[in-house]
């Protein structure tokens, strides 16, 4: 994962995005040297989306949700072939090319939740003809007390 400390050029933000389009891989977001935040190619974000709600689920966590920023976020602003839009929070963004959606950027910290969810999320998860399978193992185990028993 790379780092970049972009100034809040157009130019800056189009150059990150591009790189996380074409490498695919995570870009930290810098300010003042602190981690404010992680720009991830959007395929990434949703699967980590899909299997953190399956693992927070199952285990009864909510995901944390920033709350909305003091003033409205601006409109969608173009930036090279992309379009930037700003989430309510003021934090999140979503990039889009050609209206399809390329890269987001989220804070470490919901990056860190979504991580540990989704990994809780893949252990749990089995496929239908696993769980079938699984189930039909323990269905040919005898009872705990005849295991017990010379």
């Amino acid at each position: 994962m790379g780092s970049v400390e972009p100034t809040h050029s157009a130019e800056d933000l189009e150059r990150v995005v591009a790189l996380v389009e074409e490498t695919g891989e995570h870009v930290s977001v810098t300010v003042d040297g602190e981690p404010a935040g992680v720009l991830l190619p959007a395929a990434e974000l949703a699967e980590l989306e899909h299997w953190a709600q399956r693992g927070a689920k199952a285990y009864g966590a909510v995901m944390p949700r920033p709350d909305a920023a003091p003033e409205p976020p601006p409109g969608p602003e173009r930036q090279g072939p992309y379009v930037r839009y700003v989430h309510a929070d003021g934090v999140r963004m979503t990039f889009t090319r050609e209206r399809a959606v390329v890269a987001e950027l989220r804070s470490a910290g919901e990056l860190d939740w979504l991580e540990l969810w989704a990994r809780n999320g893949r252990q749990v998860y089995m496929s239908p003809k696993q769980a079938a399978a699984f189930a039909e193992f323990l269905a040919r185990q005898p009872p705990i007390d005849e295991r017990d028993r010379p």
